[in-house]
């Protein structure tokens, strides 16, 4: 594989996960994820460092939502590197004590082995994130 594929099948990596997102289940994520991962929601909030963290932590957030989307505004791989701009949709069951959540984000993923090792985000600068 030249190095243009290597990218290629990193963003294509990226992608997918998150679509898969919309599966609303964390262990599915397991493709994608490594073992080992390190993960921050956003800067200032507590890493998660490694897969079976995350499922403890957001398994139940996904499984409590009526549908999850995440829209993939731009992607771009350097080597390694996969960088999006995301607006992620997160709509709670009508009735539910759960907001219905919508956040504008820049991810940073490492990829390493095929797997996601690394995964940052941050808010859009100027981005109203919607809660309700």
């Amino acid at each position: 594989m030249d190095f243009s594929e290597i990218e290629t099948a990193n963003e294509t990596l990226v992608n997918d996960f998150c679509r898969d997102w919309s599966l609303r289940d964390a262990d599915a994520l397991s493709r994608y994820l490594a073992d080992d991962l390190t993960y921050q929601i956003a800067p200032g909030q507590p890493l998660i460092e490694s897969f079976e963290q995350f499922c403890a932590q957001m398994g139940g957030f996904m499984q409590r939502m009526e549908t999850i989307r995440w829209e993939i505004l731009r992607s771009h791989a350097v080597g390694p590197l996969v960088l999006n701009e995301r607006i992620d949709h997160f709509v709670a069951p009508e009735g539910s004590k759960a907001p219905s959540m919508r956040f504008h984000v820049a991810g940073h993923f490492l990829i390493q082995d095929g797997k996601i090792q690394v995964w940052k985000d941050w808010p859009m600068p100027g981005a109203k994130q919607v809660v309700g």
